[in-house]
């Protein structure tokens, strides 16, 4: 008797093994970062160093056939302007991520180009070139985080350099905690810092680490006019004693200055910039325009 309470108990322990097996494992199942379906959300914030904050939420669209592939279509809304952008066209294959860009400077799609890549292993590099330069980051550990939804994901930490201190951080089926178009505003361009902010699968906040899209204090105090904005070409400034007026791209590069009220954008390309104005005394304030 005492021997066949001891096969059951141990026979017990083995199916619960198997359970917690079976749980363990469907937690580790790889999320893909770029589903055939479902929503996906990415409330991202951007600080520039001239301390502009811009909010951005990135969001997957329906699927688009291109060139014989199958890809998801990435949107981006900025938070202050009734303004979408597409981003452009991502698909997901063996745990690898591509992308090609949608291009304004001249109206084209751009050669297909790896932009993550899930299956690194510890100390492999990950090319992450920004126009002409090459760039490498290292993957130093992969680790394991739990979400919000209480469930275990890889998270990938990778060094960036001997200049920067804080890693690049990606997590299965989220991407980059700079938001999912990290290589877009990379670090070494010295404009400022990308964050993700929330995350969400189909409406449930999966992942966070700050303020969420519908929490942002949109309360702004107006003591400048700009408009039209949109605009196709000129945008007027209404403000006392304005003593100049810089246009900044999303880099945070100036492309254009001067001393005038009327800002002619005609010779831009289109997307948003920013109107940085000073006054006489040296106060700085920053407007966001949407050049069409």
């Amino acid at each position: 008797m005492k021997k066949t309470f001891l096969v059951l108990l141990a026979l017990s322990f083995c199916v619960m093994d198997g359970l917690f097996a079976q749980q363990t494992d469907k937690t580790r199942e790889y999320v893909p970062l770029i589903p055939v379906e479902g929503e996906k959300q990415w409330d991202m914030r951007f600080d520039y160093y001239y301390g502009v904050s811009q909010y951005e939420i990135g969001k997957l669209g329906d699927e688009i056939e291109y060139e014989g592939q199958t890809y998801r279509e990435l949107t981006i809304k900025y938070d202050d302007i009734n303004y979408t952008v597409p981003f452009g066209l991502f698909r997901e294959q063996d745990k690898k991520v591509y992308v090609r860009y949608y291009s304004t400077a001249v109206p084209h799609i751009t050669d297909e180009e790896l932009y993550y890549d899930f299956n690194l292993q510890v100390g492999d590099l990950f090319e992450v070139g920004y126009v002409d330069e090459h760039e490498y980051i290292q993957l130093m550990a992969i680790e394991e985080v739990v979400m919000e939804d209480g469930t275990v994901r890889n998270k990938f930490v990778f060094d960036r350099g001997w200049e920067f201190d804080d890693p690049e951080v990606w997590i299965e089926g989220v991407g980059s905690l700079a938001g999912i178009n990290w290589r877009y505003r990379p670090g070494w361009t010295a404009s400022g810092f990308s964050h993700l902010q929330c995350y969400f699968e189909d409406d449930d906040l999966v992942w966070t680490d700050g303020e969420c899209w519908d929490d942002i204090d949109e309360t702004t105090t107006e003591t400048i006019s700009v408009h039209p904005n949109p605009t196709k070409d000129v945008v007027s400034i209404e403000a006392e004693n304005l003593q100049k007026v810089e246009v900044l791209n999303l880099l945070g590069q100036m492309v254009q200055s001067q001393e005038s009220s009327a800002i002619d954008l005609s010779g831009l390309r289109t997307g948003v910039y920013y109107v940085r104005i000073t006054d006489g005394e040296g106060r700085v304030e920053v407007r966001k325009v949407v050049k069409e």
